[in-house]
């Protein structure tokens, strides 16, 4: 309950951000509210026979509903704008795999690879096997692509290697996550933990990969603005 008052407010600054940012976001938050509220009035006159503790419920979902719609829809907004503000800023894929990879994978939001044109390449391990997915220019990541796919193979031979591409020659941010959740594997929870662990104590650390007077731990997506 102490935490109430703050999740309220920051509610409410996400609430104006998204306001201000998308002149339409009102309208769509009015009906998201109002929608389900509308039917359960409507559904408490026509389906309750009069009977007041029937009528009272009804109204009550409504309410609730309404209060439902209003917060998933807001949270459609606030990921479509991240989304519109990160696409094509360097290092955009790390605020996606830092804030929305799902639990049962394991990812580092800190590039595994990276050149001076600040095209970057990122590994995660899941379901599917390990997935390089790399950021930037497609032409000029391959190399750094091609050489972290061979590491992976090196240090867990076996394990199945996946690729994917962000930039404007490849995914959109917002394409990114479906492509990744729909690619097909069988590797168990276990073992996913297990290849995870061995790739970050055995492969290349990060650093030892970055061209000097890049610090890969600073490679963050800018907050959306």
């Amino acid at each position: 309950m102490a935490n109430e008052p703050g999740r309220i407010r920051q509610i409410l600054d996400v609430l104006v951000l998204v306001i201000k940012r998308d002149r339409l976001a009102l309208l769509w938050l009015i009906l998201g509210t109002l929608g389900p509220i509308a039917a359960g009035i409507v559904f408490a006159i026509s389906a309750t026979g009069g009977e007041p503790i029937s009528f009272v419920v009804s109204i009550i979902f409504g309410v609730l509903a309404g209060v439902l719609g209003f917060l998933i829809v807001l949270g459609q907004l606030t990921q479509r704008l991240m989304y519109s503000n990160l696409q094509g800023q360097p290092g955009a894929v790390s605020a996606l795999i830092k804030n929305q990879l799902r639990r049962s994978w394991r990812g580092n939001d800190t590039p595994i690879r990276m050149n001076k044109n600040q095209d970057i390449v990122y590994r995660v391990v899941g379901k599917p096997g390990v997935v390089i997915v790399s950021e930037g220019v497609r032409s000029r990541v391959a190399p750094l692509v091609e050489d972290a796919r061979r590491e992976v193979q090196r240090i867990v031979p076996g394990v199945p290697v996946n690729l994917l591409h962000v930039g404007s020659d490849g995914l959109t941010l917002k394409e990114f996550f479906p492509a990744l959740y729909k690619i097909k594997g069988r590797v168990r929870p276990a073992e996913i933990v297990v290849v995870s662990n061995r790739l970050n104590s055995i492969a290349k650390t990060p650093a030892s990969m970055m061209p000097k007077g890049i610090d890969p731990t600073k490679m963050r997506a800018p907050r959306p603005r």
